[in-house]
C-alpha cells in the first residue's frame, strides 16, 4: 500500500506512463490532475487497508509500515491525511451501517408552534443540536404506519412488545378515552428520536429530519400507530419529541444506551403513592408498625421500642395468601399483588385484615426456621416447609380462627392481632397441624405428588385445601380463637 501511494503521490510522470495496469494509471492521473487545480493543502487523503483479521492483533511488522506511511505523508503537505486498518469487526459494523443508510427515513413532522408562547426548545453544543418539541400523536402514527419495513426502529433497542403488555394497553386506553387524551403529553415519557439533522421550520411549523431513528419511544409511537389503524386515536392527543442531531455514531450509540438505561421502576413503585398506601401507613401505626410503601423509607429512622418495619409487598403476600386463599401466587407469582389482585388486597376500607395476615405469615415464617431444621422432619416436610410455608400460613389462619371470613367485627380481629403480637409462638402447635394436613392433601392425589414444586403453584392445591378446611368436621364457629 505505501509503494501505492507513493506511485500516486511522488513518482515521475514518465514512470507513470509505462505503467500497464490502465486503470491504475487513469487513477493516478486523476489524482495529479486534483493535486495540481486545488492545491495539496486543500486535498484531503484518507486510506483504508481492510483485512479479515482483527485490528487487536496487528502484527509489529505491520504498525511499523503504517507508522512510516503517516511519517511520509501526515506531514502538513494536505489539508489531512489519515490511515485507518478496517478489520473484520470494523468491516461488519461498516456493512451494517451500509444496510441502514439503504433503509434511511427522512420526514418533515409537523409541530405544534407559538411564537407568543414558549412551545419549542433548541440548544446547540459543538456538534450536537438538540431539539424538543411538541407533536400530534396522528402524525407520529402516520409515520410508523407508513413504514411497513420498520426502518424506524433499527436503533431501538427492542420493538413493540404487543398491545396486550400492561403499559401498552394504558398507552392506547389514555389516546383513545375522551378523558384522559388532553392528558397524554403529561403522562407519556415522549419520544427520543436520533438523525444526521433537524431543522425547524416556522411557517408552515414543522421539523425536517434527515435520517431519523427512534431510540427511545418505541412502545408509545407503535401504540399510537395502532390506535390510528383502529381509528381510537383522539386529535387532542399529542406527544413530546426529543430530536437529537449528530454524525458520530459513537454519540449516537450512547444515546441510544443512556435513554434506555435507568434504574428500573417496579409495579410496586409505580403504586407507592396511592392514596390507599399512605393511609395504610397511618392505620398500622396504631399497631406499632411501620409501613414501608417505598424502598427504603425508614433508612433512616431510628425505631422505638417494639417497633418494626413491614413492607407493603410483604402484606400484600400475606393477604393474598391467607385472605384471598391463594398461597401459590403470593409465594411464585408476587407480582399480582400490584397487577391483577391490587385493588382486591388494598381495598381501602381499613388494615386489621391485613395486620392479622401478615403476622400469622410472620409467625409461620419462625416456626419454619426451626421446624425444617428439626433433626426428625423428613425431607418431604422440609421441602414443603421450604416452598410451601405460606400454605402452611393459609391453613393455619382457618385452623386457629375457625373461618376464612374476615368480615367479623373489628373488636374481634383486633383481640387476634395482640393475641399474635404478645405471643407469636402461641401458633407453633396450629402450624404444626397445618403442615400434617398439607401433606395429607398432596399424597392424596397422585398428580400433585409427583411434582411437589408444580402443585404447591397450582390452583388445584389451593382449591383442594379450601374445600378440606370447610368440610372439616373438625371446624370451629367462626371467631372463636
Amino acid at each position: 500500500m505505501r509503494n501505492g501511494l507513493n506511485w500516486a503521490f511522488t513518482r515521475s510522470r514518465a514512470e507513470i506512463s509505462s505503467i500497464s495496469n490502465v486503470p491504475f494509471r487513469d487513477k493516478i492521473l486523476e489524482i495529479r490532475s486534483l493535486n495540481s487545480s486545488m492545491g495539496p493543502s486543500n486535498v484531503t487523503v484518507r486510506c483504508f487497508f481492510a483485512t479479515n483479521g482483527e485490528t487487536s492483533s496487528l502484527s509489529d511488522e505491520y504498525n511499523q509500515e503504517a507508522r512510516q506511511i503517516l511519517a511520509e505523508y501526515n506531514n502538513g503537505t494536505f489539508a489531512d491525511f489519515t490511515f485507518e486498518t478496517l478489520g473484520a469487526d470494523e468491516l461488519v459494523a461498516l456493512l451494517n451501517r451500509s444496510e441502514r443508510r439503504e433503509r434511511t427515513i427522512d420526514a418533515d413532522i409537523p409541530i405544534k408552534y407559538d411564537a407568543n408562547t414558549p412551545s419549542f426548545i433548541r440548544y446547540d453544543s459543538e456538534d450536537l443540536k438538540g431539539i424538543i418539541c411538541t407533536a400530534s400523536a396522528k402524525d407520529v402514527a402516520k409515520l410508523v404506519n407508513q413504514d411497513t419495513g420498520g426502518a424506524l426502529f433499527d436503533s431501538n433497542i427492542r420493538r413493540f412488545l404487543g398491545k396486550n403488555k400492561a403499559v401498552n394497553a394504558d398507552i392506547l386506553k389514555t389516546a383513545a378515552d375522551q378523558n384522559s387524551s388532553h392528558l397524554f403529553w403529561f403522562l407519556n415519557n415522549g419520544i427520543t428520536i436520533v438523525c444526521d439533522s433537524c431543522d425547524p421550520v416556522t411557517d408552515p411549523p414543522k421539523v425536517k429530519i434527515k435520517n431519523l431513528q427512534i431510540v427511545n419511544g418505541c412502545q408509545t409511537a407503535t401504540a399510537l400507530a395502532h390506535a390510528a389503524k383502529d381509528r381510537t386515536l383522539r386529535r387532542d392527543t399529542l406527544v413530546l419529541l426529543k430530536i437529537f442531531e449528530t454524525n458520530d455514531p459513537t454519540l449516537a450509540s450512547r444515546i441510544v444506551l443512556t435513554t434506555n438505561n435507568q434504574n428500573r421502576i417496579s409495579t410496586r413503585d409505580l403504586k407507592s403513592n396511592d392514596a390507599v398506601q399512605h393511609d395504610m401507613q397511618r392505620w398500622f401505626e396504631r399497631y406499632n408498625l411501620l409501613y414501608e410503601h417505598k424502598v427504603n423509607q425508614f433508612a433512616s429512622v431510628t425505631l422505638l421500642p417494639g417497633q418494626k418495619i413491614v413492607s407493603n409487598e410483604e402484606v400484600g403476600q400475606a393477604y393474598l395468601a391467607v385472605a384471598l386463599k391463594k398461597p401459590g401466587d403470593a409465594r411464585r407469582r408476587k407480582y399480582k399483588v400490584w397487577t391483577e389482585n391490587y385493588a382486591d388486597i388494598f381495598s381501602g376500607t381499613n388494615a386489621e385484615p391485613h395486620i392479622l395476615c401478615l403476622l400469622i405469615c410472620q409467625a409461620a415464617s419462625v416456626w419454619g426456621k426451626t421446624a425444617r431444621s428439626a433433626p426428625r422432619t423428613r425431607e418431604f416436610r422440609r421441602k414443603l416447609i421450604n416452598n410451601g410455608i405460606l400454605h402452611i400460613a393459609r391453613i393455619a389462619a382457618f385452623l386457629w380462627r375457625g373461618t376464612d371470613s374476615f368480615n367479623q367485627p373489628l373488636a374481634q380481629i383486633q383481640t387476634q392481632i395482640s393475641n399474635l403480637q404478645t405471643s407469636p409462638t402461641s401458633l407453633d402447635t396450629i402450624l404444626g397441624r397445618a403442615l400434617q394436613k398439607l401433606e395429607r392433601l398432596i399424597n392424596a392425589n397422585p398428580d400433585l405428588k409427583n411434582d411437589v414444586d408444580a402443585a404447591l403453584k397450582s390452583a388445584i392445591l389451593e382449591t383442594a385445601i379450601t374445600r378440606s378446611l370447610n368440610a372439616s368436621p373438625r371446624r370451629r364457629r367462626a371467631g372463636t380463637s
